[in-house]
């Protein structure tokens, strides 16, 4: 793996980009010939198909580096655990990158999505006490200074996914740092 993937993909995240953009995912989109129906039903289909999680990825690595990122920053990290099969963690990254929620998402957290189809990246989830036979996403949320604030290890978030956007937003709503006006 590139050793700079991390930083770009945090890069990415921090402009609001998709977490998985990729060069081979840009050559799946339509041609302009394509008519505006088909393109946008081609998008939403590569969307939904597009890898959320880097199989490749050393879970601990990652965290390490975006850890750093929210340090800097001053936000939290939320650590997501989860596969690319996962329906649960497809359903809650949807709601997590809804346009308007995304950006302020993004002000308060810095997420990193750790794939636990591996069997290392796997055995990272029980040092922040996530149940790997629970249904996925695991959710760590970390403070900047890496101190554990929340673990949503028994499947919760799962079970929010399946209630809606609406639910996985207001979860994350919930937990944002009120501000002084």
């Amino acid at each position: 793996m590139n050793p700079r993937k991390p930083l770009l993909l945090a890069l990415g995240l921090l402009l609001g980009l998709p977490a998985a953009a990729s060069p081979a995912a840009a050559q799946k989109q339509p041609s302009p010939a394509a008519p505006a129906s088909a393109s946008a039903s081609v998008s939403a289909s590569a969307a939904a198909k597009a890898p959320i999680f880097d199989s490749d990825a050393i879970g601990s690595r990652q965290i390490a580096d975006y850890q750093k990122v929210a340090l800097d920053s001053g936000r939290r990290l939320v650590v997501i655990f989860g596969t690319n099969e996962c329906a649960a963690c497809r359903a809650f990254n949807r709601a997590l990158h809804e346009k308007v929620f995304f950006k302020a998402f993004l002000g308060q957290f810095v997420p990193v999505y750790v794939d636990v189809s591996s069997g290392t990246n796997a055995t990272l989830m029980a040092d922040y006490n996530v149940n790997p036979a629970a249904e996925q996403p695991g959710i760590v949320i970390l403070m900047p200074d890496a101190r554990i604030m929340e673990v949503l290890a028994q499947g919760e978030m799962a079970a929010l996914a399946r209630k809606g956007d609406a639910a996985v937003q207001e979860y994350f709503l919930s937990r944002f740092a009120k501000t002084e006006k």
